[in-house]
C-alpha cells in the first residue's frame, strides 16, 4: 500500500502570520557554541533553525513570519543543555536571561509573562521532585535489613507521609497554575499535560480543543492514542460514533480538525482488525471525500479514494471483487465468482488454525443441505507457501468442495480486496455478485451455514 505523503502536508502545518518572531538569549558563563531551534511534534523534535546568531554572549533566533504555536527546545550543542518554551500568537518576541551553569534555577524572562511563570511552575517542580527522591532513599535506607539492620517502619511510614504530601502539593501547583493562567496556552498545556491519564469523559474536559499549539507538544498525542485505544476492541459501529465525537470537538480550530483527521485516518489504514475497512472508509468519505472545504490536492484525494475503494469492496453491499485463483488439487486456474452460479460462500481458511478446523467442520456437516439450496462453497488457503505445500493441506482437508489458493505468482491482492486480517472469514456472495453478509469466527460461520442448509 502507497504511504500517504499528503497527511504530513495535514498534520506539520506550515504558519504564516503577520508578524516576525525574535527570541533573544543573554547568557552569563557562556562560551560560544552552535545554538539550535527546535519544536515538538509528537514524541519527536524537529529542526527549525540550526544555528542561532551570536554576538558575544548574546545569541538569538529571528525570521520572517510567526513560529507556529507549541513547545520548543533550545539546545546548546557543545553542553548538550537544553530548555524549553512556549510560543503562540503573543509570544513571538522575548528575551531571556540565564547562567549556562545553571538555566532552569537563574532563568529571567522578560517579553513573555507565560513563560516566566512556566518557569516557575518547572522549578517548584524541580524542588518537589527532589524532595520526593530524598525521601524515598530515606525510606527505603529505613527498611535495609542488609547486615543484619532492624528495619524502622515507622521511620519508613513518616517518610512515606511525606511523600505522599509532596503528591498533594505537586496537584495543588498544577490545579492553581491551570486556574491562573485560564485562556492562555501555559493553562492548555498543562492541562492537557495528563489528561490520558484520565477517564474518556474527564480526559476531553481538560483538552482545549481550540489549541492549536497542543499540536506540537508531546501530550495531545497521547490523548489521541488513548482515544483509539480504549476503543479498539468494540464493534466497528462504536469505534466510528466515537470518533465521530472526538472529531467534533476538534473543530474547534482549523489545523487541530486536519491534524486529529489525517491522524485517525492513517492509523486506520495500517492498523488491521476485522471491521476496521468500514472505519478507515466512514473517515475517508466523511472528512475527506465528501467535504468541498478540506483543500485536498487531486492527488491526495485519488490516493484516498484508491485505498477507500479497495477497502469498501469487502463491505457488506458492495460488488465482490473477481478474482482468479488457482485450483489448489486440481492446478489449474478459475474465476472464482464465476464458479457458481448460484449463492456462493467465501471461506478464507489457514493451516494449523483451530478455530478455521472449527468452521470447516461444521461447513462439512450441512454440505448437502447447502447443495441442495443451490449454494456453493469455495474456500481460499491463506497460507503464504508454494503451491505442493499449499496442495499438500488442501489434500489433508478432503473438503467436498473447491479449494483454491494463490503462491503469490498471480498476485490478486485478494487479502486486500477482501480485508482478510484474520482467519476464518467467509462471505455470503449473491446471484448479482455482491456481498449480502459477512461472518468472522467460526461460530458465525456455524450459525448461518446451518440456518441456510435447512
Amino acid at each position: 500500500m502507497k504511504n500517504f505523503l499528503w497527511i504530513l502536508t495535514l498534520i506539520m502545518p506550515l504558519w504564516a502570520g503577520a508578524q516576525d518572531f525574535k527570541l533573544t538569549m543573554k547568557f552569563s558563563h557562556y562560551k560560544p557554541q552552535k545554538v539550535r531551534l527546535t519544536h515538538f511534534f509528537e514524541d519527536k523534535q524537529y529542526l527549525d533553525i540550526d544555528s542561532a546568531q551570536q554576538d558575544g554572549n548574546t545569541v538569538w533566533f529571528e525570521g520572517k513570519g510567526e513560529l507556529y504555536p507549541g513547545i520548543y527546545s533550545i539546545i546548546l550543542n557543545d553542553s548538550g543543555t537544553s530548555f524549553e518554551i512556549l510560543v503562540d500568537h503573543d509570544n513571538q518576541f522575548m528575551t531571556l536571561k540565564a547562567d549556562v551553569n545553571d538555566i532552569q534555577k537563574t532563568m529571567k524572562v522578560t517579553g513573555s509573562e507565560i513563560n516566566s511563570r512556566f518557569f516557575d511552575y518547572q522549578r517548584a517542580m524541580t524542588d518537589f521532585n527532589r524532595k520526593r527522591i530524598d525521601l524515598d532513599s530515606l525510606r527505603r535506607r529505613a527498611l535495609d535489613t542488609t547486615g543484619g539492620r532492624k528495619p524502622d517502619s515507622a521511620k519508613a511510614e513518616n517518610y512515606k507521609g511525606q511523600m505522599n504530601r509532596i503528591d498533594d502539593y505537586v496537584k495543588d501547583l498544577l490545579q492553581k497554575t491551570v486556574a491562573d493562567n485560564k485562556g492562555n496556552m501555559l493553562a492548555d498545556v498543562l492541562d492537557c499535560m495528563d489528561a490520558s491519564d484520565m477517564p474518556t469523559k474527564d480526559m476531553y474536559d481538560h483538552i482545549n480543543f481550540a489549541q492549536k499549539g497542543l499540536i506540537r507538544t508531546p501530550f495531545f498525542v497521547k490523548v489521541l492514542f488513548k482515544h483509539i485505544a480504549r476503543a479498539i476492541e468494540d464493534s466497528h459501529y462504536e469505534i466510528i460514533r466515537q470518533n465521530d465525537i472526538f472529531i467534533e470537538k476538534s473543530k474547534a480550530d482549523d489545523d487541530m480538525y486536519h491534524y486529529v483527521t489525517g491522524y485517525l485516518l492513517n492509523f486506520y489504514r495500517t492498523f488491521f482488525k476485522s471491521g476496521i475497512n468500514e472505519v478507515f472508509v466512514h473517515l475517508a468519505d466523511k472528512y475527506f471525500l465528501n467535504d468541498p472545504n478540506n483543500g485536498l490536492a487531486p492527488e491526495n484525494r485519488r490516493m484516498i479514494q484508491e485505498q477507500r475503494d479497495i477497502f469498501a469492496s469487502s463491505m457488506v453491499g458492495s460488488k465482490a471483487h473477481p478474482i482468479r485463483m488457482r485450483r489448489t488439487i486440481e492446478g489449474d486456474s478459475i474465476d472464482v465468482l464465476d464458479a457458481h452460479n448460484g449463492t456462493i460462500f467465501l471461506l478464507f481458511w489457514s493451516n494449523g488454525c483451530g478455530h478455521c478446523d472449527a468452521a470447516e467442520k461444521s461447513l462439512m456437516e450441512v454440505y448437502d443441505g447447502l447443495v441442495k439450496n443451490d449454494i456453493r462453497v469455495i474456500s481460499v488457503n491463506n497460507d503464504k507457501h508454494s503451491y505442493e505445500t499449499l496442495r499438500a493441506n488442501a489434500v489433508k482437508k478432503a473438503f467436498p468442495w473447491t479449494d483454491v489458493c494463490d503462491t503469490g505468482d498471480d498476485n490478486t491482492r485478494y487479502r486486500e480486496y477482501y480485508y482478510v486480517v484474520s482467519t476464518p472469514i467467509m462471505y455470503i456472495i449473491d446471484t448479482n455478485k455482491r456481498i449480502v453478509q459477512k461472518c468472522v469466527g467460526e461460530d458465525q460461520i456455524d450459525e448461518l451455514a446451518r440456518r441456510m442448509s435447512e
